[in-house]
């Protein structure tokens, strides 16, 4: 919150009184780190990894930590096994969003629509990718290399499906 209380008064005090826009939120504010993280998974999601490779790269230059990155790239994927699983059984939005703790719908139909994207295999085995590169964090090896490798590993995986 105090990141985020210091990019308002930025904002405040370019914007004077007008009305905000989002090139005055472009022009003045610096990205949230979980905001990033959330589209680089949300392009994970879509498939869209040259999209999460840049995103990637800003969270990594912004001084994310790379475990917090690997957990939203981990949770993301997990959301959408889980979805995955919920097609398979017959289960729609709400089940998905009553799991996950959602409060918006859009949430649960977005998750639902990566997941349509997706066979039940590609789900699991890109859960078991995140457990690896997990592991590989945990035993010390450089956060750059082993997201960048565990991005790729999914983006060969999906082109394999």
């Amino acid at each position: 919150m105090t990141n985020l209380a210091g990019e308002a008064d930025k904002l405040g005090a370019y914007a004077q009184g007008r009305a905000v826009t989002k090139q005055d939120i472009d022009a003045v504010c610096d990205p949230v780190l979980d905001a990033r993280a959330f589209q680089m998974t949300d392009a994970i999601g879509e498939g869209n990894y040259d999209r999460a490779m840049t995103l990637l790269g800003e969270l990594l230059r912004m001084g994310e930590q790379p475990i917090y990155i690997m957990a939203a790239i981990g949770r993301q994927l997990r959301q959408i096994w889980s979805a995955r699983l919920a097609l398979e059984n017959g289960r729609g939005e709400s089940y998905v969003a009553q799991l996950w703790g959602m409060r918006s719908d859009w949430q649960a139909r977005k998750l639902m629509q990566s997941a349509r994207r997706y066979s039940l295999p590609w789900c699991r085995e890109a859960v078991s990718l995140c457990q690896q590169a997990d592991w590989e964090l945990k035993l010390g090896r450089d956060g750059a290399d082993v997201l960048t490798e565990l991005l790729l590993r999914l983006a060969a995986q999906d082109r394999g499906r």
